[in-house]
Formats: C-alpha cells, sequence, structure tokens
C-alpha cells in the first residue's frame, strides 16, 4: 500500500507554522535531534494559534482557517 502523500502546499504550510510556534516559543527546537517538542507554556501556546490566524489573515500562510487551526493543533499535540 502507498504512504498518504501530503499535498506540497501542506508541508509548505506545515515548516511555516512550526517556524511561527518557535518564535511565539510554544514550540522548542533541538537542533541536536533535530526535532521540535512543545513547551509548557500556556501563554505561548495561545499566542501561537493567535499569530498563526494573524499570519493567515495577512496571506502570509495559505490554506483555510479550517486548515490553519488544524495544523497549529496537530503540532501542539505531538507532544
Amino acid at each position: 500500500m502507498n504512504p498518504v502523500i501530503r499535498s506540497e502546499g501542506y508541508v509548505e504550510r506545515m515548516a511555516i507554522l512550526e517556524d511561527l510556534g518557535v518564535q511565539e516559543k510554544a514550540l522548542v527546537e533541538d537542533d541536536g535531534l533535530d526535532e521540535v517538542t512543545v513547551a509548557d507554556d500556556d501563554q505561548a501556546k495561545k499566542n501561537f494559534y493567535a499569530r498563526a490566524f494573524q499570519e493567515w489573515a495577512e496571506g502570509n500562510v495559505e490554506g483555510t482557517a479550517q486548515e490553519i487551526f488544524d495544523g497549529v493543533t496537530m503540532l501542539l499535540d505531538a507532544e
């Protein structure tokens, strides 16, 4: 069975959202392991949602509002 292939838009959107999460300190990069973990900071998580929707409203992140919400939620649930 073939693995699920994500669209180019999905991959780009998730990369942008991950970067925004790091900027808002909701996600923490571990350069040594090349992975991102979720910070234990509820305010940073709220700021991440707000920033993601702000960037989406300004046209800096493509997708629907639902796709932005789902993307942020997926990144924050990766604990």
